[in-house]
């Protein structure tokens, strides 16, 4: 009987040890993980490790839903907002504070959805646009800096070009578009007698990206023309990771030319054709217009 005391003796203490060292491990990940900020899980990294999960082909895409919420925003001067419910509330007070807003949140969204690394939709054989709607923005009636309440979108688009990233040495038009300036879709604009067009600060807007099918968007591009959602599609420059970039043009009534900047299409580096992050008034029939055959966002 005592020896047997002494051996259970032995394996409490065995025990002991097993069990301060467990929680002396628990409290040195509980400090890393504070230290690293990992404690904070944003929305914007729960969607982006769903793409990533979806993407990586493992399982049928099908079978791993996306994680992505629709985000609801406000850019306001004073701090209120009269457009929305309880938004996420930005505070500008200047013209390029409302600029730095919106490209960030355009940078959010084609970060989340893979930078066009990666396929989250699976395989389809329709020729369609697949769409996510990262944002939904709202402009407070206290945003008094700019004429007529509305944003000329080439001074945003020439901003894009002009203004480097806050974690990255490149701007906002390379990151997003694969572009140096905003020339190339200037001059293609001129070529179908289009404008840039203006962003009208008293409605809501979207910021949408999308991914097209396994056929492309030429196929889709053509049936949109035809139906009259298109005047035009021409090819831009592009930089080295996405070869080229589309405009596409908003169709002037009766289909005849002129119209006025929509977004841009780029070949991303999983093979596929994507808009990329545009801002478009929500709701609206140029947005119809884009024909997106789904909302992968969840609201």
């Amino acid at each position: 009987m005592k020896m047997k005391k002494e051996k259970r003796g032995e394996l409490t203490t065995q025990q002991i040890v097993i069990l301060i060292i467990l929680i002396v491990s628990f409290v040195i990940i509980l400090f890393l993980l504070f230290r690293l900020n990992l404690g904070k899980t944003t929305q914007e990294d729960v969607c982006h490790n769903s793409v990533v999960t979806r993407g990586a082909g493992v399982l049928p895409g099908e079978s791993i839903p996306l994680n992505c919420k629709t985000e609801y925003i406000c850019l306001s001067k004073d701090g209120s907002c009269e457009g929305m419910t309880s938004p996420q509330i930005i505070k500008v007070r200047t013209i390029k504070e409302v600029y730095s807003a919106l490209a960030e949140k355009m940078a959010d969204c084609w970060w989340m959805f893979g930078e066009g690394k990666l396929n989250y939709v699976g395989k389809t054989f329709n020729e369609q646009l697949y769409c996510s709607l990262c944002s939904i923005v709202s402009f407070d009636n206290s945003l008094d800096m700019f004429d007529n309440r509305e944003v000329s979108q080439e001074e945003f688009y020439n901003y894009l070009a002009e203004t480097k990233m806050s974690e990255n040495d490149i701007t906002y038009l390379d990151y997003l578009y694969g572009l140096k300036n905003a020339q190339a879709i200037k001059e293609t604009l001129d070529s179908g007698q289009a404008n840039f067009g203006k962003i009208n600060l008293n409605n809501q807007h979207f910021i949408v990206m999308g991914i097209f099918s396994d056929v492309g968007v030429w196929k889709w591009a053509g049936i949109a023309a035809g139906a009259g959602a298109l005047i035009g599609v021409a090819f831009v420059t592009g930089g080295a990771s996405i070869p080229f970039s589309v405009a596409i043009v908003s169709g002037a009534v009766g289909g005849g030319a002129g119209g006025y900047f929509i977004g841009t299409v780029v070949k991303g580096e999983s093979g596929h054709d994507y808009l990329s992050p545009t801002i478009i008034e929500a709701n609206s029939a140029d947005y119809n217009k884009l024909k997106c055959k789904e909302i992968k966002t969840l609201a």
